[in-house]
């Protein structure tokens, strides 16, 4: 009777043993995962899986997707791959979601473009997409991108190709993109708006592509064109600069006192006269003087000065004819 009394204890103390390892060694069910890999492991989908946790479940799904795995299928994996788990309620779920990044507009255009130079488009075109769906990779994934089966009609400005998308840890895509082709040339571009007056700096502008077709005029195409010139009408923000929107800072506004210089080989001398014009530095202006009211051409040297032009005939104005005196005549 000892005998089974001693047996009954140790097989209780056993199951209580049992039970408590049990409990201890429970499988926790993630019911949110966000993966990083291709893949889909034990150990993505429980915590405590137990030997087989790094055991690869099956591929995981694409980038910026998610799947759910419900309660019976979670019950299937967790016997088949030895996990301490079963389901209580019979709605457990998991949702298993890829992280993903979408390409940048560089990583799609930039092989298009290459392909359409490849193909006999001019070297100077970019692309521009129209109505591309985000494409998502892996975030630290370095894709290879490449375009085929390109066409392009370069006199209506259209292309279309094949845009074909691989790399590690998904599968390759493959999509057809379409858009226009634009030609583009070197611009010096407004950085801020310019009105008349300002004097234009190297901070106000700046050089970049711009399309062909957007050309105005003969555009500038180097900073220095323009640095130290005012704008002869408003120039907006991100509007590229017409050599002809440009010119000297005025130097005379128009109906200013002008000091005017007379050079000769015997003489220099100094007089004031009024500019009938704005000019800026080596602008020939019309100047005249206030007294005999002489009008002669001098260039603009400098704010407010100018130097008779050699050779220059002074224009006289017809004298205004002076009215006789009614006393006189009577």
């Amino acid at each position: 009777m000892q005998r089974v009394a001693k047996t009954v204890l140790l097989a209780l103390l056993c199951g209580l043993f049992s039970a408590h390892l049990y409990a201890k060694t429970a499988a926790q069910l993630k019911l949110q995962v966000t993966l990083d890999a291709g893949v889909i492991k034990v150990a993505d989908i429980w915590g405590d899986a137990g030997a087989k946790a790094d055991t690869v479940i099956g591929p995981a799904p694409p980038p910026g997707r998610s799947i759910a795995i419900e309660a019976g299928q979670l019950a299937y994996i967790a016997h088949l791959y030895d996990v301490n788990w079963r389901p209580i309620s019979g709605v457990e779920r998991t949702t298993v979601e890829r992280a993903g990044r979408p390409l940048t507009h560089d990583e799609v255009s930039e092989p298009v473009r290459r392909s359409l130079v490849e193909a006999g488009a001019p070297p100077n075109v970019t692309v521009e997409l129209a109505n591309v769906a985000p494409i998502l990779v892996p975030p630290l994934s370095f894709p290879l991108v490449s375009a085929e089966a390109v066409a392009y009609d370069l006199a209506a400005e259209r292309f279309s190709a094949d845009l074909v998308i691989s790399t590690d840890g998904m599968q390759t895509q493959r999509m057809r993109v379409s858009g226009k082709i634009l030609q583009m040339v070197t611009a010096v571009v407004a950085a801020r708006r310019l009105e008349p007056g300002d004097v234009i700096t190297a901070a106000d502008v700046r050089a970049m592509p711009v399309a062909e077709r957007r050309a105005v005029g003969v555009l500038a195409s180097n900073i220095s064109e323009v640095v130290g010139q005012t704008p002869k009408r408003t120039i907006v923000a991100g509007q590229p600069v017409a050599t002809a929107d440009v010119g000297p800072p005025v130097m005379v506004p128009k109906g200013a006192t002008v000091v005017l210089l007379l050079e000769t080989p015997n003489m220099s001398l100094a007089s004031q006269g009024l500019a009938l014009g704005a000019g800026g530095r080596d602008d020939v202006i019309q100047v005249m003087n206030p007294i005999s009211r002489a009008v002669v051409a001098a260039r603009v040297t400098g704010a407010g000065r100018a130097v008779v032009l050699p050779g220059s005939t002074p224009i006289v104005p017809p004298a205004r004819a002076t009215p006789r005196n009614p006393e006189v005549m009577n």
